[in-house]
């Protein structure tokens, strides 16, 4: 494995700051932390470029001051995506299974998955994530794994989640002015359970909120944290 192909980056550009997160990953597959850059958010406002000079610079700053910690060069990043323009919604997907024995392969699993998010979306909009919640073998429904069962008819439940594509790639576009490729995009939300959440605890339905920061409605913000709090008491 060369040197840079070692190490992945995450950067949140969020409404108070900006973060950057240089991981090392290790032999045994897991992933060390050896460089965080914070700086203070500019020219962003709760998930949206309002000023690109101002959000450049404050990108640039987290983006060095990983670099300098981690001791290596920031070439491309995971890009976090937040804010009200993501949305998400419930679809669904209905496949024949054309294989041989009727038996379910990981390509009609992909066929149900792209049937699933075949729908009509505004204008403006794209798809970002499409996660499978679970899937139907003929009438036999909460299937997991559905691959190497056998059935006649394969369906799948899923969330889409959409973001505005002008916003989207307003972001990319400030990414890209501080010298940093985006190599990927994944929404916060998504990002912090992956980091936060074993397996166990999703299978069970623990549920993540994140809350963020908003000087507008820091009040609001107050009242929600203390009803999540009491709803998990």
């Amino acid at each position: 494995m060369a040197r840079k192909e070692r190490y992945l980056v995450g950067l949140d550009v969020g409404t108070s700051r900006v973060t950057a997160v240089v991981g090392e990953r290790l032999d045994d597959g897991a992933i060390d932390v050896v460089g965080i850059g914070i700086a203070e958010s500019r020219g962003v406002k709760r998930g949206v470029v309002v000023n690109v000079d101002a959000a450049v610079e404050s990108i640039k700053k987290a983006v060095e001051e990983a670099e300098l910690m981690a001791g290596v060069e920031i070439d491309q990043v995971h890009l976090a995506l937040s804010g009200p323009h993501i949305k998400g919604f419930n679809s669904r997907g209905v496949i024949a299974v054309a294989g041989k024995n009727r038996e379910i392969t990981r390509d009609d699993v992909t066929r149900a998955i792209d049937a699933a998010k075949a729908v009509a979306l505004p204008a403006g909009r794209e798809i970002l994530h499409v996660l499978p919640q679970d899937f139907v073998v003929d009438d036999q429904d909460g299937i997991g794994a559905p691959v190497g069962m056998t059935g006649a008819r394969l369906e799948v439940n899923v969330h889409v989640v959409t973001g505005a594509s002008s916003t989207t790639q307003n972001l990319i576009s400030c990414v890209n002015r501080a010298g940093v490729n985006v190599a990927d995009t994944v929404i916060e939300q998504l990002a912090a359970s992956e980091a936060v959440l074993t397996q166990d605890e999703k299978d069970l339905g623990v549920a993540l909120v994140d809350i963020g920061r908003s000087e507008e409605h820091t009040s609001e913000l107050q009242s929600l944290a203390y009803l999540v709090c009491r709803l998990l008491l």
